[in-house]
């Protein structure tokens, strides 16, 4: 018999799981002991029902919205309900046995009890800057190369520490007391969230709040439908491509989505994708699948909330063996650049039912790790810090300036330069924008970082690529806009080439990362030069670009646009491109 709602009761229901997932990303970052944690923000938190349905996940990170929606393909393999207990919290990275990310991302779940009864599950996602693995000169090419694996392991049983793992996973890690507090943290903010749904369902009873759970996805399927039938009916395909897969340098791989729309149905089938890479570039499908949840809510409804409601209603097709479906063992180490590529691909499909919505790529994601070996403390270090790229710009606007692509907007972001100095042999030299890096159009393409280190020890950063391997086919315009630039590594302003794997650096030297920025929209001729001219007030744009990327002539000594030039120089190159 389903159990009757007050309206009142389920919007109560509704602000209260709301509030105990931020409370979780609270303790979760607050608790964290690496930098990548407390400060960049690389991790999440989700809340499960007893049947591992995603109710809530902060929307401030799209990259986890389906963090935690394979749990429930994977988990009964290992645990039955009835095995789990109050206290047990079960620990796993294995990308093919309910992780969607890569082995670096630590899942901690907890089973939620109220009144003898399982109820829920609090979930929490964590980066950690190391659990073993191959250092940056090697490029794995399988799993096992990737670092530890673990498949869904009881971390905690019964409310007691399991020792034997913690110390399993400290004798895997370069930085085991980083590693460890991270994980301690992330327990803690699943014990903060079973405690506050144990306190809810006190409040209104077991039922009632299994029942509110269940009607707050049935209500955003409901929405995401009635969102789908407002756009056109139709079959739209799009496709990208990554420079290489980091041992096979002379082969890109190109990820490729068709969308068919019928009436409140949608399918994005990924069939017609590259093989599966030999380097850890490939993409398991519970992520690929998240992009096409983000990609919905971007272009239909940006109000609604993420849970099971997505999954009910968005359907996916894959064919095994392809980069965003590998088989199982294959690497995923560097899932990053293909999963931020997939979102925009995904959108730049979408994009074509309502051209209205459409908008250049993100720059992608990313960022920049040095590891050393502590040769004045005698103690290795990771210095890991995700940076800024940018959007693309829109009908409407350009594209946001140093944030960190489509998937990661609301969230990741560069840590403090006071704390890295603190805590690492380094100095934070320069944080910019790179003047004339996004993409020229009536609307411009945001702009990305600049961020140099000069290091103060023997150290060694990681390359996977020019511009996240994105450099051969850039981070498109739409409309006439024009593509992003994009980014690198060099060392003592000399760049490091795309074939390398790591750069050594010496005391003294600067590593310099620059960030992709994000495609145009529109004609850059149709730019009104009062942009273009405030643009270079703000540093944004040059004399040199305004004037090859826009038709803008700028005098260099007065800072003023010169008219006349402007509107000769812009006709003729419209003639030219007639």
């Amino acid at each position: 018999m389903m159990t009757k709602l007050d309206p009142i009761v389920l919007e109560l229901i509704h602000s209260k799981v709301s509030s105990i997932i931020e409370e979780m990303r609270v303790v979760l970052f607050h608790s964290g002991y690496s930098t990548v944690l407390r400060e960049s923000e690389d991790g999440s938190a989700g809340l499960l029902d007893a049947q591992l349905r995603t109710v809530a996940v902060s929307k401030k990170l799209p990259l986890h919205f389906g963090s935690f929606s394979a749990i429930a393909e994977h988990l009964p393999r290992y645990y039955r309900t009835d095995e789990l207990e109050e206290g047990d919290i079960i620990l796993f990275n294995h990308p093919y046995a309910g992780n969607v990310t890569h082995p670096s991302d630590t899942v901690v779940l907890m089973p939620v009890f109220a009144q003898g009864t399982l109820v829920a599950f609090t979930g929490t996602l964590a980066h950690k800057a190391d659990l073993g693995g191959p250092q940056a000169s090697t490029a794995a090419r399988d799993l096992w190369e990737e670092g530890l694996v673990i498949p869904p392991t009881k971390y905690y049983v019964r409310g007691a520490v399991n020792r034997e793992v913690e110390r399993l996973v400290a004798a895997n890690s370069r930085i085991p007391v980083e590693t460890l507090g991270d994980l301690r943290g992330q327990v803690g903010a699943c014990r903060v969230g079973a405690e506050r749904m144990q306190e809810l369902c006190g409040r209104f009873g077991v039922e009632i709040i299994k029942a509110g759970c269940a009607e707050l996805m049935a209500r955003v399927a409901g929405q995401l439908r009635s969102a789908l039938k407002s756009m056109p009916d139709g079959a739209h395909e799009a496709d990208g491509a990554l420079d290489h897969d980091v041992i096979s340098f002379d082969r890109s791989l190109r990820v490729h989505v068709s969308v068919t729309k019928k009436g409140s149905d949608i399918l994005f089938d990924f069939s017609g994708s590259d093989q599966q890479a030999r380097g850890p570039v490939n993409v398991v499908p519970g992520l690929i699948k998240n992009t096409c949840y983000f990609g919905l809510m971007a272009m239909t409804d940006a109000s609604l909330p993420f849970n099971h409601g997505f999954v009910d209603v968005v359907k996916t097709r894959f064919r095994e063996g392809t980069i965003v479906c590998p088989r199982p063992g294959a690497p995923v180490s560097y899932y990053v650049p293909l999963a931020y590529l997939t979102a925009d691909v995904v959108l730049k499909a979408l994009g074509q039912f309502i051209p209205e919505k459409a908008a250049g790529s993100s720059g992608g994601g990313g960022g920049v790790r040095i590891v050393g070996k502590g040769s004045k403390s005698g103690k290795p270090w990771v210095f890991m810090e995700l940076l800024d790229t940018a959007l693309g710009a829109s009908s409407k606007q350009d594209g946001v300036s140093l944030i960190h692509g489509t998937l990661g907007v609301g969230q990741f972001r560069p840590g403090p330069i006071e704390i890295h100095e603190t805590e690492f042999p380094m100095r934070v030299v320069r944080f910019d924008v790179r003047a004339d890096s996004g993409g020229p159009g009536k609307f411009r393409g945001g702009l990305g970082c600049t961020r140099e280190y000069q290091l103060l020890e023997d150290a060694a950063v990681r390359v996977r690529g020019k511009g996240e391997m994105r450099s051969k086919v850039p981070p498109w315009g739409v409309f006439g806009g024009k593509p992003a630039r994009t980014g690198g590594i060099a060392v003592n302003g000399v760049e490091v080439p795309e074939t390398a794997r790591e750069a050594v650096v010496k005391p003294g030297d600067i590593v310099r990362v620059n960030m992709n920025a994000g495609g145009g929209y529109g004609d850059p001729l149709d730019r009104d030069p009062e942009l273009v001219l405030g643009d270079v007030l703000d540093g944004y744009v040059t004399l040199h670009g305004a004037r090859d990327d826009y038709g803008v002539v700028i005098n260099s000594n007065s800072l003023t646009i010169d008219t006349k030039a402007t509107q000769s120089l812009r006709e003729q190159r419209r003639a030219q491109s007639v």
